[in-house]
């Protein structure tokens, strides 16, 4: 039983010395990263279309997802359907941070589900770019570009963040 508890004491403390080593690599390698989740309130004049959503991303320059959603009664019904879901992986290399502005990109799947309930339509591989701007509630914006839908619905969606914030990550 002895022998049993040194063995076990031993791999706890070579899985401490390791996962401190990896802890201290992370750091001295860290890259900026950017989150956001929330809900899109009003659209940004000039900018974007009105265009209740919510939306969550997290990415960094290796990798990403981006998730957008009308959907429910406080969101859905957006250009005639119940629900619009927009989401997929970010690009890898796509993001770009330049002060408080952000952008990336990716391709998305898209589901469409008619006001009417009946059928629904998936879009595979759609290209998608975002810009964004850091903030909290009533300062932080985002825009998705969907070029294959902007004319149709007449400009981008997204807008001012009414509630969530979109925030840089691991800055020096």
């Amino acid at each position: 039983m002895k022998d049993r508890l040194k063995i076990i004491g031993a791999l706890l403390i070579l899985a401490v010395l390791v996962g401190s080593l990896w802890v201290v690599n992370a750091t001295d390698n860290r890259q900026v990263s950017v989150v956001g989740a929330g809900r899109i309130g009003n659209p940004i004049p000039g900018a974007t279309i009105p265009s209740l959503s919510d939306f969550g991303f997290a990415v960094s320059n290796d990798k990403g997802t981006f998730v957008c959603s009308m959907a429910g009664p406080e969101t859905g019904g957006f250009a005639g359907f119940r629900v619009m879901t927009v989401e997929g992986p970010v690009t890898p290399g796509s993001l770009q941070v330049n002060g408080r502005e952000i952008r990336f990109s990716g391709q998305a799947t898209i589901v469409l589900i008619p006001l009417s309930g009946t059928g629904q339509t998936v879009l595979d591989n759609v290209p998608y770019a975002i810009i964004a701007r850091t903030g909290k509630e009533n300062r932080a914006q985002m825009i998705l570009q969907i070029p294959a839908f902007t004319q149709a619905l007449g400009g981008d969606t997204g807008g001012i963040v009414s509630q969530g914030e979109i925030r840089k990550t691991g800055e020096d």
